[in-house]
């Protein structure tokens, strides 16, 4: 434990690993501007290898006697959560903490972080939502799998909700609110709202101008690297025009919906996922197809799939799996994972199977545990399956089942400063 004093009140920072600390001493004397040609891994990162970071030294000193470089490559180091309630030190620190340049850096260290998960609920008459926030132990223990934390944003004022997306600490949530219950698509609100559930802060987005009649068949939510900019994707159509799926993109810097295309593809399901600055939909055909909406370039490509499949091989889900893009194919009680080892190459295709009771529901994978188990999302709850053997376990954690679960890692990104850009 190390006493940090700031202009005003002293804080007590602890650091978990002391090797933290001794490679920050190393550090203390490297200048903040420092540029390094690439990004080496999380857990040998130092202040000077940060990509492209330059981070800004306060007008006023963080602390007396110690070097702010010092200061900053532990902020740096420690949890976001932590790290956010230090802004009510004084107003260098809130300063220091709140700074984009921060921010991107304290991302780029802690991206590889163990993601948590964040689950929706719904509970009748009504089906009021809820949204929490789930944490797994380490080991796990004979009687919780993990901790479940309620979230307040949003109480009370969901229904018949779905998570969306997530993308560097940001969830999207929808939900579409009936103004008269007699009337179709015309009465009917699709709203979306971008929150952060560690920073708890909220943005409500504006409704779709381009479709104010049309039934929402899909979204997703990412992140365009180009532009520093996060971006909602919808797919929508209108029966009773055409039955031509329309794409249309909402960025959260502009703050405006723009139409991109007409889809010429048939979905197989609601929603994409987001990996590699691109968002990705399985396409329903005789044969399946992975179709990739680059947020850059807001160009459509068609990505390859294993080759080694077997000819009868029809995929049911798409996910992003360990950092991979992932691919599950049911067939009667056996599943097979197939992964993209090295995204857009089609030999990095890999595959395992898991031998699974005949779900009444598709299954999604949702993470790997250590080497031996594979979760999924089905019928409502988290089941584990070996991978070594033939055993199968619900997860355990206090809660209710819950309709929908996503992967996010925490972040001090604040969607409330991108919306004010």
């Amino acid at each position: 434990m190390y006493i940090i004093t700031g202009a005003t009140d002293p804080v007590l920072v602890h650091v978990i690993e002391p090797i933290v600390f001794a490679n920050s001493r190393n550090n203390a004397t490297t200048s903040l501007n420092h540029h390094h040609p690439s990004t080496p891994s999380a857990k040998s990162m130092s202040l000077k290898q940060l990509d492209g970071s330059q981070l800004p030294v306060s007008t006023a000193d963080l602390a007396p006697n110690i070097p702010q470089e010092l200061i900053i490559d532990i902020l740096l180091r420690l949890p976001a959560r932590p790290v956010g309630k230090f802004r009510c030190v004084s107003k260098p620190w809130r300063s220091l903490l709140s700074d984009p340049l921060f921010i991107k850096a304290h991302l780029t260290l802690h991206h590889h972080q163990p993601q948590k998960y964040i689950l929706i609920s719904s509970s009748p008459p009504i089906e009021k939502s809820t949204l929490s926030t789930l944490t797994f132990t380490p080991t796990g223990s004979a009687d919780h799998d993990g901790v479940l934390k309620r979230l307040t944003l949003l109480e009370n004022q969901l229904t018949d909700a779905d998570i969306v997306g997530s993308c560097n600490g940001l969830v999207l949530v929808s939900e579409f609110k009936i103004k008269h219950p007699f009337r179709r698509l015309s009465n009917l609100d699709f709203m979306y709202y971008l929150i952060n559930p560690t920073t708890m802060e909220l943005v409500e987005l504006p409704a779709n101008p381009l479709a104010p009649v049309a039934l929402p068949i899909g979204g997703a939510f990412g992140y365009d690297r180009s532009s520093d900019d996060y971006k909602v994707v919808t797919l929508s159509n209108c029966e009773r025009v055409t039955n031509d799926v329309h794409l249309d993109v909402f960025s959260l810097r502009s703050g405006t919906w723009r139409r991109i295309d007409v889809l010429r593809y048939r979905l197989h399901f609601l929603s994409g996922v987001f990996l590699n600055g691109a968002i990705h939909w399985l396409v329903k055909s005789d044969v399946s197809l992975i179709l990739a909406f680059d947020l850059s370039c807001e160009e459509l490509k068609l990505l390859p799939l294993p080759s080694s499949r077997p000819e009868n091989c029809l995929f049911s889900r798409i996910a992003v799996l360990d950092g991979c893009l992932t691919m599950v194919a049911t067939m009667g009680y056996c599943i097979d994972v197939w992964m993209m080892k090295e995204y857009g190459v089609e030999e990095s295709w890999t595959k395992f199977s898991v031998t699974t009771q005949n779900y009444a529901a598709l299954p999604l994978p949702i993470c790997l545990l250590g080497d031996d188990d594979l979760v999924l999302y089905v019928n409502q709850k988290l089941v584990v399956h070996s991978l070594t053997g033939e055993t199968r376990r619900d997860m355990l954690f206090a809660g209710d089942k819950f309709r929908d679960v996503k992967a996010f890692c925490e972040s001090l990104v604040s969607p409330i400063c991108y919306c004010q850009k």
